[in-house]
């Protein structure tokens, strides 16, 4: 079958399953956009191309499929740097379409003249150049397996214009399967290997166990419960793990994060073993590898993850629910003293995060009635209304570090921008989401600050007409940062450049097509949650929010 190098890039992303692509359409784009008419794959204009990005990156991070965006040369390709940035960090497939001026131009100081090479290839997996018709077909297949592979990532298309544009230039475009050009190995490790893990964990007298993203992607979070089990040991995640067990699972101690909490510390550094899932051990979860991790045993698909950034008395390279599979009936084999020990120490555990709850949702953080509303009673208040199959979509900031009180149980979705905190991700992110799953209720949580790099989307979620619930927590600031500022320089400091002007965002939401509300203390949360439920489209609840609770340098 003959076409177009635009139609045979639609056609071939229609066989690889994308159903939406996020992006600003442009001179250098329109035929590709052209294409897109009449094909199964709905093209959804964003306010930014941030935006867009942020929507792929939403749309991977939820169904594991790259999520795919559009933006074209020089300024619309440079707004996408940053989404692209953080899908790299925390391991999202994700397809950016970039396109380029004609080939003899470039160099020449042609409009909007980039060099996008030099300016994307530290911040993606792969940067491929489509430089001919005839390289249309291996190129887009190629994109999709390098996300796709391994660790996950993005991966940038970078089309020129006189490729995708010539319509004499006819491209043979023959149907394949993705399976047939994206295998994905189901790799153990040797026997000898999980043998010697195993002989390990058995021995050790406390052992924690660190989940993380991986399991996650490996949807491994049961099996990994069950060895947990197995060794009496309990569960810490992530901040990026956040989501991959239950965290009301009775052997799940919370999240580590780089603000708290005190209790998954004790943990991690009270145990005489710590076994380490699917989990790079990035500076935000370690305190900047300054937390004493002893006898880690560490399993990971990534092989240059094993014994990184801590050393490793085994490191196992494997997929991770497989490796849990080998690796479990192994641990039968325990050591009875040890057991004994490791069911102890649980207990003391268990017992520890008793305590540390109490603590936490207790005192005037926790007030529901006060004015301007609490973190800790809004974090509750949120809780309360999250739905067992819900998704939670979290920017970076103060938000992001209060949400981790939040209960995340099975069957439902947490993701977050850690690794590289892009802020501006949590609204876009949510729209794919919707998108992706409309049955599914999609909640956004992010501060006034990211808000107002992301204001314009509000439109496109109007637009678009999702059931999507925006919660703002708005104390008019850059509130992380003047906790920061606080925290380092002493509370009479004179604050630079962290206050903002109070802004109505209820009423700005309503302006660009929403249903909207202000709240001025936590327990006024339900009947907003109630409002937005009822109304037809996307609702903002703007909360009035209480900054001067400190998360730095570790509130929990």
């Amino acid at each position: 079958m003959n076409m177009t190098a635009a139609q045979a890039v639609v056609k071939i992303l229609e066989e690889q399953g994308t159903r939406v692509v996020f992006g600003i359409p442009g001179g250098q784009t329109i035929f590709l956009n052209d294409a897109l008419n009449g094909s199964s794959i709905r093209f959804v204009a964003t306010r930014h191309e941030g935006g867009a990005g942020h929507a792929a990156d939403g749309w991977g991070r939820l169904t594991g499929q790259p999520g795919v965006c559009l933006a074209t040369t020089g300024p619309g390709a440079t707004n996408m740097v940053t989404p692209l940035g953080g899908a790299l960090r925390d391991s999202t497939p994700l397809i950016a379409l970039l396109f380029q001026n004609k080939l003899p131009d470039v160099g020449r100081g042609d409009a909007q003249d980039a060099n996008h090479e030099a300016i994307f290839s530290s911040l993606v997996k792969a940067f491929i150049p489509v430089r001919h018709v005839s390289a249309v077909p291996w190129a887009v297949r190629e994109a999709y397996r390098i996300a796709m592979s391994g660790r996950p990532g993005p991966v940038v298309l970078d089309f020129y214009r006189d490729v995708i544009e010539d319509p004499s230039a006819n491209v043979s475009y023959t149907p394949m399967d993705p399976s047939s050009y994206c295998a994905t190995p189901q790799v153990l490790p040797t026997a000898d290997a999980l043998q010697k893990a195993a002989g390990i964990l058995t021995a050790a007298k406390r052992v924690c166990i660190l989940s993380g993203n991986g399991v996650k992607m490996a949807k491994a979070g049961d099996t990994v419960l069950a060895v947990a089990e197995a060794l009496n040991a309990p569960i810490v995640t992530s901040f990026n793990g956040i989501g991959s067990v239950p965290t009301d699972h009775d052997l799940v101690l919370g999240a580590r994060t780089r603000h708290g909490s005190t209790v998954t510390r004790g943990a991690l550094e009270g145990a005489d073993c710590v076994l380490v899932l699917g989990s790079s051990l990035s500076a935000v979860g370690t305190n900047r590898w300054t937390l004493d991790f002893k006898n880690v045993v560490q399993i990971d698909f990534e092989t240059k993850n094993l014994g990184r950034q801590y050393p490793v008395s085994c490191g196992l390279a494997g997929e991770i629910g497989l490796t849990l599979d080998a690796l479990l009936p192994l641990l039968a084999n325990s050591d009875a003293a040890a057991q004994t020990s490791r069911k102890k120490w649980l207990g003391t555990q268990q017992a520890a995060r008793a305590a540390w709850r109490d603590k936490v949702f207790s005192g005037a953080w926790n007030d529901d009635s006060a004015t301007p509303a609490t973190p800790v009673a809004t974090i509750r208040a949120i809780d309360a209304q999250l739905k067992p199959d819900g998704i939670v979509c979290i920017d970076a900031g103060n938000p992001g570090a209060w949400s981790h009180l939040l209960t995340i149980k099975k069957g439902m979705t947490y993701m977050k921008p850690v690794n590289y905190g892009n802020m501006g991700f949590s609204v876009t992110a949510g729209l794919a989401c919707s998108l992706a799953e409309p049955s599914r209720e999609v909640i956004s949580i992010l501060g006034d600050g990211s808000l107002g790099m992301s204001l314009g989307e509000l439109e496109t979620l109007a637009r678009c007409g999702v059931n999507q619930i925006v919660v703002v927590l708005n104390d008019s600031a850059y509130g992380n940062i003047r906790q920061e500022e606080r925290f380092k320089f002493g509370d009479d400091v004179t604050y630079n450049g962290v206050d903002l002007s109070s802004v109505d965002f209820a009423t700005v939401a309503k302006g660009l097509g929403m249903g909207a509300e202000t709240v001025k203390s936590a327990k006024e949360i339900s009947a907003a949650f109630a409002n937005a439920r009822k109304h037809q489209g996307p609702y903002l609840i703007n909360v009035i929010f209480d900054g001067s609770y400190s998360i730095w340098p570790e509130a929990f």
